[in-house]
């Protein structure tokens, strides 16, 4: 009832029924109807619930493959699809990615086939490594040790980590828990970086390679509900001694061939040796689904060339619709949906699912975040019979909560208690993306630094500053003076002790890692939040050991490592020192049946992005406490929030920037 969907997400009841009602009047009206949502399904911990609620009514008023209607992301978009592979088209992006070492294709007219291709690879989602590369297993009370990973998703020990185009380290949830636990179990990091970064601090071999307008070679790239195709290279030579991200492989690939004896070895990048690239981008467009039409394959030199309608190297891809509407060939063609029973259902039959309590669309409390029992089924159906471990109610141990099924009607579930909150753990903490970076690429650089929060000042008046701006996290002013934080004041920011930032914190204390990695950052105030909520960017570079080292010898204070120059963005810790791998039990099952993800073929259970465990980074519940005063030095309140400048203070100076007094018309008559 609309009584109780008001008392749990807090939206009015009246809003909640004109919301149907909206959505109904709408489509009756011959309109479309969209429901945007903040991210996909990696993350938060039950977003496959979350995403089935939103398609509901999507799916019941036909709001489903047509223009203006479905339900979208804003970001969270996966690109596996994009130069995926039929049996029709040929095998899409595995022309390249996929191309048998041993016998690699030397002559550029050939046509990339399946008979081409050998299958080396096996796909697995890096958050088991975040995890220890352990699968989700509990002892149970009532059934013993039960394994909720299915058999296709086991992970396998990680001895090598080779990456390009991330900072993979740093942007990983839970990254002090891989640096303490699980780096010492990898024998070699090689990381390809564009800038020096907090995963470049961790790498053996750290590999310069060159930025987008730098390159020498052509790339290509894709975008997803605007679908745009892309081949472009750089304009201006390296400004260092730096290469192609593919030109760095290819480089291997020679040395090899010649330590080995083996000249496959340079072969296999044979066209990347010779600069022309574009003989891999060809094959590529030869054979998928989107660049592959009745006339033949889009032809690199002609897209180059700005032939199919568009800007010189652009072209659209061959969807059926612009803007990409999803599932137009299921709804105008009866085309299957790409499910068990070619359907969209809002009853799920899978197995575990049964067993969990989500065969039917029902709300579940975070697995953490949340002030009342963790993971709870808030439910009185009596088709929803979930299997209940028994496991204990109080349990603060994360892996039991994640597979912990109790179902409660929300009269019960609200009596209850998160054992965590009770400890004084008592904000939501929400991590979400910054408008002055990409995720954490040039976050450092000053004047996006400087901008991207409130304390940036490029003469570093306050020399605790870790460079010329600091990191914040946003507070409700009333929930700040409760606890005696005035704005500007430094705080630090704890999660669950038991296993974060690292597992072993709690018993760690006197260590230099256990202050190093302990989040200290400073206090913004935002009205606009509710009294328990707090927001605080992932987008930082973390403190490491030797930035935090830099940050207490240096006489100026930076957090600028003194052999490598890394700069941190934090004083101690980093937004990931609350995070932490988060394992769904949904997420993991062998039963489901889905579409792959690149190309048009059909799975039982894992596939990479389709159906694996990845990070929930909005789980989380924390305790802030006051570290230091605000002020120049550690001494007072921070000057600035004294002003009355904020949005909620009844001063003169904001009524005067209300009624326009600030601006002033020249030449007016």
């Amino acid at each position: 009832d609309v009584k109780t969907v008001e008392e749990i997400c807090g939206a009015p009841a009246a809003l909640v029924r004109r919301l149907a009602e909206d959505i109904w009047t709408t489509t009756r009206a011959g309109q479309p109807v969209a429901i945007h949502i903040g991210e996909g399904v990696n993350h938060y911990f039950h977003a496959t619930l979350h995403n089935r609620a939103t398609y509901l009514p999507m799916i019941l008023t036909g709001n489903i493959g047509k223009h203006g209607a479905g339900v979208f992301t804003w970001a969270g978009n996966y690109k596996g699809a994009l130069l995926q592979g039929s049996p029709w088209s040929g095998p899409g992006v595995g022309s390249f990615t996929h191309e048998d070492p041993f016998k690699p294709i030397l002559d550029e007219k050939v046509r990339i086939t399946h008979e081409h291709l050998r299958q080396l690879s096996d796909g697995e989602d890096p958050s088991y490594w975040a995890c220890g590369e352990k699968v989700l297993a509990v002892d149970t009370p009532n059934e013993g040790r039960k394994v909720f990973t299915g058999k296709t998703h086991l992970p396998t020990p990680t001895k090598a980590v080779w990456y390009n185009n991330a900072n993979f380290l740093n942007q990983a949830k839970w990254v002090y828990n891989i640096i303490v636990n699980g780096l010492p179990r990898v024998d070699l990091i090689v990381d390809q970086q564009i800038e020096w970064t907090g995963s470049a601090e961790y790498a053996d071999v750290v590999l310069p390679v060159n930025s987008w307008v730098e390159f020498e070679d052509y790339e290509a790239g894709a975008s997803c509900s605007n679908p745009f195709l892309q081949v472009w290279k750089g304009g201006i030579k390296p400004l260092h001694d730096s290469r192609d991200d593919g030109e760095v492989f290819a480089g291997v690939a020679r040395a090899l061939a010649e330590k080995m004896k083996d000249q496959r070895f340079g072969d296999y990048f044979q066209f990347i040796t010779a600069k022309r690239a574009s003989v891999y981008l060809q094959r590529v467009f030869d054979n998928s689904t989107t660049t592959r039409g009745k006339d033949g394959a889009y032809k690199v030199e002609d897209l180059l060339a700005g032939k199919y309608g568009g800007e010189p190297g652009a072209a659209l891809m061959l969807f059926r619709t612009y803007p990409r509407v999803p599932f137009w060939e299921q709804v105008h063609d009866s085309v299957p949906f790409y499910t068990d029973c070619g359907r969209l259902c809002g009853y799920c039959d899978l197995p575990e699912a049964i067993e969990y309590g989500e065969n039917l669309v029902v709300h579940r409390e975070a697995v953490e975040a949340t002030r009342y029992l963790p993971n709870v089924i808030v439910s009185s159906s009596p088709f929803v019979r979930p299997k209940d471990y028994k496991i204990a109610l109080d349990t603060i141990d994360p892996d039991l909560r994640q597979v912990r099924n109790v179902k409660m009607p929300w009269a019960a579930v609200k009596k209850t208690d998160n054992p965590l909150w009770k400890q004084g753990f008592q904000f939501f903490c929400s991590t979400p993306k910054s408008r002055h970076s990409t995720h954490s690429s040039w976050s450092t650089v000053d004047w996006h630094w400087i901008w991207s929060d409130n304390f940036g000042d490029p003469y570093r008046a306050d020399k605790r500053a870790p460079g010329v701006a600091d990191r914040q996290i946003q507070m409700n002013p009333q929930a700040a003076a409760d606890r005696g934080i005035k704005e500007g004041d430094y705080v630090y920011v704890d999660a669950n002790p038991v296993d974060r930032p690292y597992v072993g914190w709690d018993k760690d204390e006197g260590s230099f890692r256990h202050k190093a990695f302990r989040c200290l950052v400073r206090v913004k105030f935002n009205p606009g939040l509710p009294y328990n909520f707090t927001i605080m960017k992932h987008t930082g570079q973390i403190a490491t050991e030797r930035s935090v080292k830099a940050h207490e010898t240096r006489a100026d204070g930076r957090a600028l490592a003194a052999d490598t120059g890394y700069q941190a963005s934090y004083r101690y810790g980093s937004h990931q020192s609350i995070t932490r791998g988060w394992m769904p039990p949904m997420h993991q099952t062998d039963t489901l049946f889905h579409k792959r993800t690149g190309g048009m073929g059909f799975v039982f259970g894992a596939d990479v992005d389709n159906h694996a465990i990845n990070t929930v980074p909005k789980e989380t519940l924390i305790r802030i406490t006051k570290a230091e005063d605000g002020g120049l030095g550690g001494k007072g309140a921070w000057e600035p929030g004294t002003r009355g400048y904020g949005p909620a203070a009844d001063t003169p100076q904001n009524q005067q920037y209300l009624a326009g007094g600030y601006v002033e018309v020249q030449g007016k008559k």
